[in-house]
């Protein structure tokens, strides 16, 4: 028996030998020679395809071929024409108003006024009267605000003078006050060179029950008339702690203290601002601030002048 033999019956083979089994290669082209094995590949014959157009797509051929169709076209009626619009006469311009003085002007009847229409200048003034008030009260209220808060701060001060030895009565209280110079004092030594110390002794007397009320600490200072200012503090006081205690025509002292240029010590003026609030003679703590934050206090703007 010739011929390979079945699958069934081949024997182990190596990995890299052919399969004994292996197709046999197709049959050459009839009018092609068929190629040798140790030939060298040679490229085929090259197809050459049309132009073909892609974009934009090309028309598609039409079903029917014009004329083909034999559907009628539906008449169409015939559009009435729109008859033309009647001419507007034309408006005449109005005349030009006569100046005033001309004879024209004096004899010219003048048109009618509709009666609780106001002339037009009329309401062109009221317009601009309204836009400037409005404008100078959008300016007035913030500057007054401003106003009033700097004057919380700064008030305006309102100076009564005293004559050098007199007596100054503001607020239903009488108040006094003597300088006295010295090179030193007990307990501070003695002053700088150049600079003076100044024994301050302000007093206050109350002159009925208003006057006791306004016990409060006044403010004391120390100023040159040129504006220049020098620290005053106030050292001790003999007031009664409590206001039952608080006397009518009794003198209490201030003791105040102050060091100034020496040159100046003879010059510089005291200034006393007594306070303006009112404390009862019977009055808890509680009652005290309960108060304080809904009474109005009084500007503390008024000024005691110490004459040298």
């Amino acid at each position: 028996m010739t011929g390979a033999p079945p699958p069934e019956h081949e024997g182990p083979r190596d990995w890299f030998a052919p399969r004994r089994n292996r197709p046999a290669p197709p049959a050459p082209h009839p009018g092609r020679p068929a190629p040798s094995p140790d030939a060298p590949w040679a490229p085929g014959p090259r197809r050459v395809f049309p132009d073909e157009q892609v974009w934009p797509p090309p028309p598609r051929p039409s079903r029917e071929e014009p004329g083909a169709s034999t559907q009628p076209f539906p008449a169409v009626p015939a559009v009435p024409a729109v008859p033309p619009a009647p001419a507007v006469p034309a408006v005449p311009p109005a005349p030009a108003a006569p100046l005033p003085g001309t004879p024209s002007a004096a004899g010219a009847p003048r048109a009618p006024v509709p009666a609780g229409a106001a002339p037009r200048w009329r309401r062109t003034a009221l317009l601009a009267c309204a836009a400037l008030l409005t404008t100078a009260l959008a300016v007035a209220i913030p500057a007054w605000e401003d106003y009033r808060f700097y004057r919380s701060g700064n008030p305006a001060y309102r100076i009564h003078p005293v004559a050098p030895g007199g007596t100054g009565t503001l607020m239903h209280v009488a108040w006094r006050a003597e300088v006295e110079q010295a090179d030193s004092l007990p307990g501070l030594g003695p002053a700088k060179p150049g600079r003076k110390w100044l024994k301050i002794t302000v007093t206050r007397t109350s002159l009925d029950t208003e006057g006791v009320l306004r016990r409060g600490a006044p403010v004391i200072e120390v100023r040159h008339p040129d504006g220049r200012a020098w620290r005053a503090e106030v050292t001790g006081n003999d007031l009664p702690p409590e206001a039952a205690e608080h006397e009518v025509g009794t003198a209490y002292r201030y003791d105040v203290v102050s060091v100034v240029p020496g040159d100046v010590a003879g010059q510089v003026e005291v200034r006393v601002i007594p306070s303006t609030i009112r404390m009862p003679l019977e009055e808890s703590t509680a009652e005290l601030l309960k108060r304080a934050g809904t009474e109005e206090v009084e500007p503390q703007d008024r000024v005691l002048l110490f004459r040298r």
